[in-house]
């Protein structure tokens, strides 16, 4: 006797379209069914994101706010929700400072007397907007003491006065 090869389980056939190169998923162009960003549009500019050659402008950017998220928390133990804006807004002018910088490195040739001159006031009020910000986080006011939030009664409001005899 010889045993009969035995069969694959039965598998349920595939879905019509699925895997089928142009055929599954949604229409080209739908973002309602998005899951990841893989399919975005790369032309497109993603809001805070700067263009590829502004790359070392975003780094000084991101490096900026880490320092500062640090000596934030170094000074006050938290970030607040005013700090973090204060903190986004200091951010903002430092990376409007350096795309004005890299401009006026790498454009000043091609640049007009009058465009050199708003270049130049633009950076300065970025500069006054970053200090601006970076004052109102109080930075330089003196560590929260920690014995501060402990309440420990005195023996004045405990017994009353001890001089009473």
């Amino acid at each position: 006797m010889t045993d009969a090869p035995k069969k694959d389980p039965v598998r349920p056939a595939p879905k019509r379209f699925c895997g089928v190169k142009a055929c599954s998923g949604p229409k080209a162009g739908n973002k309602n069914a998005m899951r990841t960003g893989t399919g975005i549009d790369r032309r497109r500019l993603v809001v805070g994101e700067l263009p590829r050659e502004l790359i070392c402008v975003r780094k000084e950017g991101r490096a900026y706010r880490v320092q500062l998220e640090k000596a934030v928390l170094e000074a006050h133990g938290e970030i607040s929700v005013t700090a973090a804006h204060h903190l986004d807004t200091a951010t903002a002018a430092t990376v409007q400072a350096a795309i004005i910088r890299w401009c006026l490195r790498r454009r000043f040739a091609s640049l007009s007397t009058s465009e050199v001159l708003a270049c130049s006031r633009e950076l300065v009020k970025a500069k006054k907007d970053r200090d601006a910000a970076v004052r109102a986080l109080d930075l330089d006011a003196p560590p929260p003491n920690p014995w501060d939030s402990i309440d420990v009664p005195s023996k004045e409001t405990e017994g009353g006065n001890t001089d009473e005899a």
